[in-house]
């Protein structure tokens, strides 16, 4: 009778071990891996949070509307004698909430990062309230600027990202522009001017802004000219 060919156990525990060598290799793999896979899942993420953003858009313009519609007039964009009147209270039934209420929800842009009370870095905004601001020709110092005034509703911004300080928007050549170019690789000191919401050493990347216009359509934009403001046919 043959002898069943048996090894013995400690050589088989040692055919399925991993050499030193082995392991080092499979450790540089999961690192090349994972150095190829983290950029895309960050442009994923940031592409996400830029959607959402155009959506937030899409539902302030859809508000603006609707108050225009209503009253004939845009809502305030800076008038102090008619405060706490203002825009982004003015909105606020339009999208199921108060007048009391100072933004939030979708005045707040889901990649603008600021300090929270609790040390962490939270969506919000300067103030922690409002990511977006209004064309400061409409309705800047005045409260009578309705949709019977624009001539080119395809060309004329209304509402766009910033870094939350000013209630209105201002172009890139202006000595206050505020257009904040946080998407796309961008960062929230990424405006054409040095502004007083940039802490520290912060240094701008550019990247692209999301504005929508007085038609309704959302824009990922690179620049922001006064081109774009202005309510005249250009």
């Amino acid at each position: 009778m043959r002898k069943p060919n048996i090894e013995p156990a400690g050589k088989n525990r040692r055919a399925a071990a991993f050499t030193l060598i082995e392991l080092l290799v499979v450790i540089a793999i999961i690192g090349i891996l994972a150095g190829m896979l983290l950029p895309s899942l960050a442009r994923a993420k940031d592409k996400g949070k830029t959607i959402a953003c155009g959506n937030n858009l899409r539902q302030l313009i859809l508000a603006a509307t609707m108050y225009e519609e209503d009253y004939e007039v845009f809502p305030l964009g800076w008038v102090p004698s008619r405060l706490p009147a203002i825009w982004y209270r003015q909105l606020q039934p339009y999208v199921g909430r108060d007048t009391s209420t100072s933004g939030e929800g979708v005045f707040i842009c889901p990649s603008s990062l600021q300090p929270s009370t609790r040390g962490a870095m939270e969506p919000g905004g300067f103030w922690g309230f409002l990511a977006y601001a209004q064309n400061k020709s409409i309705n800047l110092g005045r409260e009578d600027i309705g949709m019977r005034h624009v001539e080119d509703p395809v060309s004329t911004i209304l509402y766009a990202d910033t870094d939350g300080w000013d209630a209105c928007l201002y172009a890139d050549s202006d000595s206050t522009a505020n257009v904040l170019y946080r998407h796309s690789g961008g960062s929230e000191a990424s405006t054409k001017t040095v502004r007083v919401t940039r802490r520290g050493s912060a240094e701008p990347r550019f990247g692209r802004a999301n504005g929508v216009f007085l038609d309704s359509h959302v824009e990922l934009m690179r620049h922001a000219s006064n081109r774009i403001f202005t309510l005249k046919r250009d």
